[in-house]
């Protein structure tokens, strides 16, 4: 079966606060199936490059490129695309914090049919500007991270809210990330776990020096220090949404042997990967 490429992820403590879950970004082969499931947590998934089919909670339906629906905790959905079909998947998994529902109706409306929107080409260039910002706070392990990325939820939240209340205005996106260099990131993010393909991609582009140095600027650290940063994120992902036993997610994040990938993962994250697994929004580092 053609499986989708896992991206990232991450998982920080919970507090009153909206906080992430994980993240990732999607880049579904033709054919690619995710079977129904649900989690203990909410989502967003933006669906854009391709159409595809959504398992939802009234049903399977079609979803054209540039819809986003929000999923309440325990709903069941998933997703299958034809074998012509090539979506991209901006997955954001969090909890919206307490009484967040409360004063944001339209997002915390019952009626799951009533969370999906489609949106302007604007509002996805916005969405997909927040999503990064999010990722940029948590590959730079720097002081107040967790506030930044709170912040920036909120922000992405409170914008959704407003959208599905008919308000077309959208945030002004800075121009810091080009296309190019947003080019350059999927191909980070889709050889995470295997560096020889991703010096076989880079080895075709051309000005890759002056590139790679563009991706610095807006990224703050190298095309190559970026992968290695999520090869913990992508493991992480695969412990929170699959059951493949600690050592093939060890494989699928390019470490050749289980004990590099335990040290790896308990002096990034403060436990075991099969402890965590069991308690993801628990960490004993804190940043």
């Amino acid at each position: 079966m053609p499986r989708a490429r896992c991206i990232f992820s991450f998982v920080p403590s919970i507090s009153g606060e909206p906080k992430v879950v994980s993240m990732r970004c999607l880049v579904a082969e033709p054919g690619a199936t995710f079977p129904w499931h649900s989690h203990d947590f909410e989502e967003f998934t933006l669906v854009t490059d391709d159409e595809t089919t959504i398992g939802h909670p009234s049903g399977k339906r079609p979803a054209e490129k540039n819809t986003l629906f929000l999923y309440h905790r325990g709903e069941s959905h998933g997703s299958w695309s034809s074998p012509k079909q090539k979506p991209r998947f901006w997955v954001v998994h969090f909890t919206p914090g307490s009484g967040f529902y409360r004063e944001n109706a339209r997002l915390g409306n019952p009626d799951a049919t009533q969370r999906v929107w489609q949106l302007s080409p604007e509002q996805v260039e916005t969405f997909k500007w927040l999503f990064l910002q999010i990722l940029n706070e948590h590959t730079h392990r720097r002081g107040q991270r967790l506030v930044a990325e709170s912040a920036w939820l909120t922000l992405l939240l409170v914008s959704v809210e407003r959208w599905a209340e008919g308000e077309t205005p959208v945030m002004p996106v800075p121009d810091g990330i080009s296309s190019e260099v947003l080019r350059l990131w999927h191909v980070v993010n889709a050889c995470v776990g295997n560096p020889a393909e991703f010096l076989e991609e880079i080895r075709l582009m051309p000005n890759y020096d002056s590139l790679r140095h563009k991706f610095k600027n807006a990224f703050g650290c190298a095309p190559r220090e970026m992968m290695l940063r999520l090869r913990i994120q992508q493991a992480k992902n695969l412990l929170l949404e699959t059951r493949l036993s600690v050592k093939e997610i060890a494989t699928r994040a390019g470490y050749q042997r289980q004990h590099e990938f335990a040290r790896a993962f308990k002096q990034d994250v403060g436990m075991a990967p099969s402890e965590w697994r069991l308690n993801p929004f628990q960490s004993s580092i804190t940043v």
